[in-house]
């Protein structure tokens, strides 16, 4: 916002001292105007007055005086077009004073140095003269045209309000765009009641209907993204039932059929069992996605938590012919729902045993580490498969996302272990990022806010 408010504010002033600029290296044209010019030719008459008695009494010697100042010079000339008392004119007077000598009234012109203001006079002996009033400019005149201090503190001020009138509500709309981008469809942008009630904007303007417009977005993106929850849950629900009666008559079909059955019954089975795991994959989503606070939490060693999900991982991993090894800290606490962080790390070891190949290795480490004076629990899972393209790597998270675009039951699952230890992760004010290895593979850590002083750690190796 800061930014935007000082382009405002810089632009106004850079717009302000061109305008200033050109308008002082222009010839003046102050003397041209008839209000200006009729002023200063009263002023003329009255000076020439006592000027040409002094003249005419003492010559230019008695003159003299009354002649110039430090910013103006008058000039006395005959009609003839002859400069009294002063040196050589420039040669353009010559044509300006015949002028002047021939009318009634004050003639202003500019010239290369100066602009003159030329009126016809007569002098107390009834002796016309011509007064030639010049003032110089060959060096512009640039502090006479700035605005006084006055002008520049309101301009400022005035100025600044209005880039912060414009800049609070654009950074107000930015805030909530990345809230929704980051799952809080809920965020909603306040234009503010100082800053309305300071703008009294109406209705129509565009800042406010942009802000509207936006709101009235976000609320029909959110009501279509529940919507989408509840079809997911209830068909999820839904198909619960017959997949149940399936499985009866799949046991009724084993008894009853002959055993040329077996095999293609087996196949019916292993299919069930993989329909019904994507239903409660559906529904643990379906879940996470529709919690927006932890109603059980407690504090427990994130380090205990993982080696739990040993034996469950490593049983998973030996049908893979892979091995998990684990290093932990044994005091390393976190807040929060211990069941639902299980079920996130869970995910993400399976998802590194699916893409470990053969005699690979699964790396689990607990660790904590300082960042901007902040303790954080990290849990890093590093398998040693193929990797994810570097492309790809934050898209993963997103649910149903399969890096092999062929789906493929056997590249990889559904989709959407990855998007629900996200959740879960998040919904712990933690963060989870995917990175690869240079050796190749695929790295995933989960952070967490530490939730108090632990004790010195004690690091243990558990390899399985």
């Amino acid at each position: 916002m800061r930014s935007l408010i000082l382009k405002i504010f810089l632009s106004y002033w850079i717009a302000a001292s061109v305008v200033i600029l050109v308008i002082d290296l222009n010839p003046h044209e102050q003397m041209h105007r008839p209000e200006a010019t009729e002023a200063l030719a009263s002023a003329i008459r009255i000076h020439a007055h006592s000027l040409l008695q002094v003249y005419e009494a003492g010559g230019c010697a008695a003159a003299a005086p009354l002649l110039s100042d430090s910013t103006d010079t008058l000039d006395m000339a005959s009609p003839d077009g002859t400069v009294l008392c002063s040196p050589a004119p420039a040669a353009d007077l010559h044509s300006l004073i015949h002028t002047a000598a021939t009318s009634k009234l004050p003639i202003a012109t500019n010239f290369r140095n100066f602009q003159v203001v030329a009126l016809a006079v007569t002098s107390p002996s009834g002796k016309p003269y011509i007064m030639l009033l010049k003032n110089r400019f060959s060096t512009p005149i640039f502090f006479g045209l700035v605005p006084g201090t006055t002008t520049v503190i309101i301009s400022g001020v005035v100025t600044l309000l209005l880039a912060v009138l414009i800049a609070v509500p654009i950074r107000r709309l930015r805030c909530a765009a990345r809230d929704i981008a980051n799952g809080r469809l809920e965020a909603r942008a306040q234009w503010g009641k100082t800053f309305g009630a300071l703008a009294n904007f109406p209705s129509s303007d565009v800042l406010s209907g942009l802000i509207v417009d936006f709101n009235h977005m976000a609320e029909r993106l959110q009501s279509l993204v529940a919507a989408q929850r509840v079809l997911f849950r209830d068909i999820s629900h839904e198909l619960r039932s017959p997949l149940a009666r399936l499985s009866v008559a799949l046991e009724l079909a084993r008894e009853a059929g002959p055993a040329s059955m077996k095999a293609p019954l087996d196949r019916i089975e292993v299919e069930t069992a993989r329909v019904n795991d994507l239903i409660s994959q559906l529904l643990s989503l379906s879940y996470m996605e529709t919690v927006q606070e932890l109603s059980q939490s407690a504090n427990f060693s994130l380090g205990d938590l993982v080696r739990s999900v040993l034996p469950d991982v490593q049983y998973e991993a030996d049908r893979g012919h892979c091995h998990v090894i684990a290093r932990t800290l044994h005091d390393c606490p976190v807040y929060g729902d211990r069941v639902l962080l299980q079920r996130a790390i869970e995910n993400v070891v399976r998802n590194a045993i699916r893409y470990t190949p053969e005699n690979g290795v699964i790396e689990i480490d607990v660790k904590r580490v300082e960042s901007n004076g902040l303790s954080l629990a990290v849990v890093r899972v590093a398998d040693s498969g193929p990797g994810v393209p570097s492309d790809e790597l934050t898209s993963i998270l997103l649910p149903f996302y399969r890096v092999d675009k062929s789906r493929q039951r056997a590249t990889g699952g559904y989709g959407v272990g990855l998007a629900i230890a996200d959740r879960a992760v998040k919904l712990h004010s933690g963060e989870i990022r995917a990175t690869n290895k240079p050796e190749g593979g695929l790295v995933v850590e989960m952070t967490f806010p530490f939730s108090l002083r632990p004790a010195e750690p004690r690091h243990e190796r558990i390899a399985q």
